[in-house]
């Protein structure tokens, strides 16, 4: 059984979970994964009509996913992931240990989003109306855990590729659902909550203005409701922050344009990465307001995607400062010019 331990030292919770070890990676070492898919020859995948995906709706006890009108197909599924980090079905407890250290139990949720029937999908590729459904399930996983007392932060992402922890090529998202706030959401809550009683404004809708009018732009790219940056201050070449125009501090409040839009400005940037960096492992997280505070007025959800082109050494370890070798005005200079597709293709 997993535990949630506190390092005395730091703000740092660790999950202790020895059984996630057991979990099976279909990634060859030498081989690279997409000739093995359009060989056909990838090793048979749990996803692609294996009994998890295919069993009678009637036999999951959380939600089926997103169902095609048209053919009645699945084209989401939400399961329970078979290594879980953390288990919905344990009593929350606090525990000591020698006075000086804190664990509760491993008590959560831990689910995976199949995001494709497809196996060779990936959001760059996918078509617009599936990745639209990728983000309904989003939303939708949002609000089902809400309703869970013990439930405090709900984390969704998706490590693409070997280099960022992804263990099978099938196109999935996890879901992670704690009963505590992590570090870095606690972090950004602060910086943000400092900002507004300063100021009375949101310090991320401030960033959406500032940019606007910055002198060396780092805008990749915008549509109506969507906004896609390089932060001022990235930590890793190529990194990407994507936030909504209007105001709101939960995911789950997207509305269907916002659902639209985000799935195009998502479609966009990813096809551009790929475009310069060459179909790059990375890791795409969703900050959100933590579950019982959906409305708070300085914070502002946001996505961060993250290349796995370069690596954290001794002096980030060490320091927790960051080095980028490219600065975010050149990395979006370059990603606004990778014109890959037209415009019109991805408003379609």
């Amino acid at each position: 059984m997993s535990e949630i331990r506190k390092d005395p030292l730091s703000p740092t919770w660790v999950i202790i979970a020895t059984e996630r070890g057991k979990r099976p990676c279909d990634f060859a070492e030498t081989r690279n994964e997409k000739e093995k898919v359009a060989s056909g020859q990838h090793r048979a995948c749990p996803f692609c009509g294996g009994e998890e995906v295919e069993a009678p709706i009637k036999a999951f006890s959380i939600w089926p996913g997103e169902i095609d009108k048209e053919t009645k197909d699945w084209r989401t599924r939400v399961l329970p992931n078979r290594f879980p980090a953390l288990n919905p079905d344990i009593e929350l407890i606090q525990r000591e240990a020698g006075h000086i250290y804190h664990m509760l139990s491993g008590v959560g949720g831990h689910e995976v989003i199949v995001d494709s029937r497809r196996h060779a999908d990936e959001l760059a590729t996918m078509p617009k109306d599936q990745i639209e459904a990728v983000i309904r399930t989003y939303r939708q996983r949002y609000k089902f855990w809400r309703k869970d007392p013990r439930i405090t932060y709900v984390l969704i992402f998706k490590n693409y590729g070997l280099a960022a922890g992804a263990s099978l090529a099938h196109p999935h998202s996890q879901v992670v659902a704690t009963p505590i706030i992590p570090p870095r959401i606690c972090q950004e809550l602060e910086e943000a909550k400092c900002y507004y009683e300063q100021e009375k404004k949101c310090v991320y809708c401030e960033m959406i203005k500032t940019e606007k009018n910055a002198e060396q732009s780092r805008i990749i790219w915008e549509n109506d409701t969507m906004f896609a940056l390089c932060p001022f201050a990235s930590r890793f070449p190529c990194e990407i922050l994507i936030l909504p125009k209007n105001h709101a501090a939960a995911f789950d409040q997207l509305s269907e344009q916002e659902v639209s839009d985000l799935a195009q400005i998502l479609s966009t940037v990813l096809k551009r990465v790929d475009m310069i960096l060459g179909d790059p492992p990375y890791n795409l997280m969703i900050h959100t307001a933590p579950q019982k505070l959906p409305g708070l007025l300085f914070y502002h959800w946001h996505i961060e995607i993250i290349p796995r082109v370069s690596m954290p050494a001794g002096f980030e370890w060490g320091t927790g400062i960051y080095i980028n070798v490219i600065s975010p005005e050149d990395a979006a200079k370059s990603l606004r010019e990778a014109k890959c597709v037209s415009e019109e293709y991805l408003a379609e």
